[in-house]
């Protein structure tokens, strides 16, 4: 009898924490959905409850996003940009300023809720996070030195150069995929130095972007290579995956900047183009 009762009461004892085990791991996956439910509900939410947007830039990419010389301001064409979406949304625009390489890494962690950096619209990224519309059109090119035939005069003639630039860049990448060897450089004011000096032979990046290093780099010894023309691509501002509210808010907000001029007139002041248009490619 003692036996039984022994038997029945580890039974009954097993059945609970069976049931007990089955409602913990019901919950948790409950409690699992619901977070990741309320992350993408919230990403605008958040941001809006705050009245403030954390924008991640570098502030060393001439005329993207850099410091003013005589205010020591940070202004340039994304951050410009920014700042008008701020202003059209109602929020605080608060920037945060890193190395390239480590804005997408931070956006990805929720150190920053936007990046605003020239970030070109690429399948692999798009796997990984997702872009407003595009507010930048342009293409590829390069800046090589002057005096001595850097024998960059096309594509092609990358092979075996060495190529300054960020290590993460799409620009970088295009140019090891042609086989030239990247040398990681931080911002372009160092890097062209070290071509004039021979260090490396070229930089790729946006032409725009490159012809407006050159007028303010101001010195002899460098020039845009005319016959490299590459990647014909749309760049925008990069949020964090599935934030379909927030896309849709700064999305809004863009279409709104590109509609009454207001962008038109910043790419102008900054790149001394209206970019807000689609190239035709050669």
């Amino acid at each position: 009898m003692k036996n039984t009762k022994r038997l029945l009461l580890l039974l009954a004892v097993l059945a609970a924490a069976i049931l007990l085990a089955a409602c913990g791991s019901k919950e948790t996956s409950n409690e699992a959905a619901a977070s990741s439910e309320s992350k993408e509900q919230n990403a605008w939410q958040r941001i809006e409850e705050a009245g403030k947007i954390v924008v991640g830039t570098e502030g060393l990419y001439y005329p993207i996003t850099y410091h003013d010389e005589t205010t020591k301001e940070l202004t340039g064409y994304d951050v410009e940009v920014a700042r008008a979406l701020g202003e059209k949304l109602g929020l605080e625009v608060e920037f945060k300023e890193m190395e390239f390489d480590g804005l997408l890494p931070a956006l990805r962690n929720g150190q920053i809720d936007i990046a605003a950096n020239d970030f070109s619209i690429t399948d692999e990224r798009k796997e990984k996070f997702d872009f407003t519309i595009p507010v930048k059109h342009s293409y590829g090119s390069a800046i090589v030195r002057e005096s001595d035939n850097s024998g960059i005069e096309s594509v092609e003639d990358l092979k075996g150069k060495k190529v300054g630039g960020s290590a993460t860049s799409n620009y970088s990448k295009f140019a090891q995929e042609q086989g030239a060897e990247v040398i990681v450089y931080t911002g372009s004011d160092t890097v062209l130095p070290e071509i004039v000096n021979g260090r490396v032979d070229a930089t790729l990046n946006d032409y725009l972007v490159l012809m407006r290093s050159l007028e303010q780099y101001d010195k002899p010894g460098l020039k845009l290579a005319e016959g490299v023309k590459f990647s014909f691509s749309s760049s925008a501002i990069v949020m964090p995956k599935d934030s379909p509210e927030l896309k849709e808010k700064l999305d809004a907000a863009l279409e709104e900047l590109l509609a009454d001029g207001t962008l038109k007139e910043i790419s102008t002041k900054f790149l001394g183009a209206d970019v807000t248009q689609p190239l035709e490619k050669e």
